[in-house]
């Protein structure tokens, strides 16, 4: 069984992107929270529900959280930015697993060069873990080699 677990949610390919690029990185597992009811894609109602969540601290339900996380030594959070804030399914995430005592690292994917406040939510969300590297990719999938460069050295930070 690998060290690290990566745990992330993406809505357009994103953060999928990332994740599992890093997962090679690291000889990690995946994880990948979907929601009950998925978030629409494009336009004004993408971020009209998006973000009306992540300021209302919403916890969408989930089809599934992993089932233990005991195993693994460190975890990696994966998000897109909403609103400045992690996407709400993270929310629903941090409020039901228990990262004592793991190591707990961060990244996330925006339209922009500004994560917000996405790191210092997560972080506070954490009880009794240590919480260290995080990294931050603006559009990855459209910026492949500039993310897949930042991607390298986030995974040795985590090695």
């Amino acid at each position: 069984m690998a060290k690290t677990l990566i745990i992330y949610y993406s809505l357009e390919g994103n953060v999928d992107f990332l994740a599992k690029e890093l997962a090679t990185e690291l000889n990690a597992d995946l994880f990948r929270l979907e929601t009950v009811k998925e978030y629409p894609k494009k336009g004004l109602a993408k971020y009209f529900h998006g973000g009306k969540d992540v300021v209302s601290n919403s916890c969408p339900e989930l089809k599934a959280l992993p089932e233990t996380i005991s195993p693994y030594e460190q975890i990696v959070i994966g998000t897109p930015v909403w609103a400045s804030r992690p996407a709400a399914p993270l929310n629903t995430l941090l409020a039901n697993i228990d990262f004592a005592g793991k190591k707990v690292a961060a990244f996330a994917s925006a339209g922009s060069d500004n994560v917000g406040k996405t790191f210092e939510v997560i972080e506070s969300k954490l009880k009794n873990a240590t919480f260290g590297a995080t990294a931050a990719f603006k559009n990855p999938v459209k910026n492949k080699e500039t993310a897949l460069s930042i991607l390298k050295d986030f995974a040795a930070k985590l090695k």
